[in-house]
């Protein structure tokens, strides 16, 4: 199995983030604290990571818990895996020891993918850009989280960094049209040069945006559990990648946050495979898709 939509600080093990709260002197989490459930917004979502994040912050930390995702993704039948995450808001260290750190935890079929986010000075996303070029483990970046009308920047203002991505060979991914525009897709493609969408559940509100993914071979990152919880959709049958395969249009199955939701990939296959009634085939598809989008230095 190929995972390609893995965030770190929304999927080390619980046992780890309590470990590591007491170790920092932090007050332990309790189960209820931690996690996504049905009927969220997107943002309250992203505010679960406040807590996550407040451990992550040292180098130490980032390894352990790259290196414990890693192990979690083998013993579920995962063989190739990217994990992304956002090293500026791991303030413990410079962005460059965070990124290190990260890769000291990968084994051998992981990769990392360098979030800038929504909102955040395109310059940031510049610099991790420049990060990424010095290491061949760093397979791509992605714009994460979700727009706002209150962003000083919108998605246009992120061209230069993504330019520059595919010029050094970096792989380019996009949240966009989460329950969102799919307008957003087609800004990603023609202007951020995106070679993956996280999430897309809009795309079929557009001919023109279906039309353009299948033509530049774009893959869909579907994360279903967690567009349950963030109410993008109601529920796990609801989603529409049955359509998809259907039309041929690239997707490829993901877990998202293995904590934030309580999943992981196995679960989601099989879950998608029953609520969304996909055969076989079908799947065999999402398989050969999500091989051949990897990104590759």
């Amino acid at each position: 199995m190929v995972e390609l939509h893995c965030h770190l600080d929304g999927s080390l093990r619980f046992n780890t983030l309590q470990k590591l709260a007491a170790r920092q002197g932090k007050p332990i989490p309790i189960p209820r604290e931690v996690g996504f459930h049905r009927g969220m917004s997107l943002q309250t979502a992203l505010k679960k990571f406040q807590l996550t994040l407040s451990v992550l912050q040292q180098p130490k930390a980032v390894t352990r818990v790259a290196r414990e995702i890693c192990q979690d993704a083998e013993l579920t039948g995962v063989h190739s895996l990217e994990i992304r995450f956002a090293p500026q808001l791991h303030c413990g260290a410079s962005i460059d020891r965070i990124v290190d750190a990260a890769i000291d935890g990968l084994d051998s079929n992981a990769n990392l993918i360098l979030c800038g986010l929504y909102g955040e000075p395109p310059e940031i996303l510049s610099t991790l850009v420049d990060v990424a070029k010095t290491r061949p483990r760093v397979v791509g970046i992605d714009l994460a989280g979700g727009p706002l009308p209150t962003h000083k920047w919108s998605m246009f203002d992120y061209i230069e960094p993504f330019e520059l991505a595919r010029k050094h060979g970096i792989g380019r991914t996009v949240h966009a049209a989460e329950g969102r525009s799919p307008k957003e897709i087609e800004v990603a493609i023609n202007f951020l040069h995106a070679q993956r969408i996280g999430h897309g559940t809009t795309i079929l509100e557009d001919q023109k945006v279906v039309d353009l993914v299948r033509e530049k071979n774009v893959v869909l990152e579907a994360c279903i559990t967690s567009n349950v919880h963030t109410s993008v959709i109601d529920n796990f049958g609801d989603h529409p990648i049955k359509e998809w395969i259907k039309q041929d249009i690239p997707v490829s199955i993901c877990a998202d946050n293995t904590l934030m939701s309580n999943t992981d990939l196995s679960v989601e296959i099989m879950n998608t495979k029953y609520f969304c009634g996909l055969t076989e085939k079908d799947l065999q598809k999402t398989y050969n898709w999500g091989r051949q989008a990897l990104f590759r230095r």
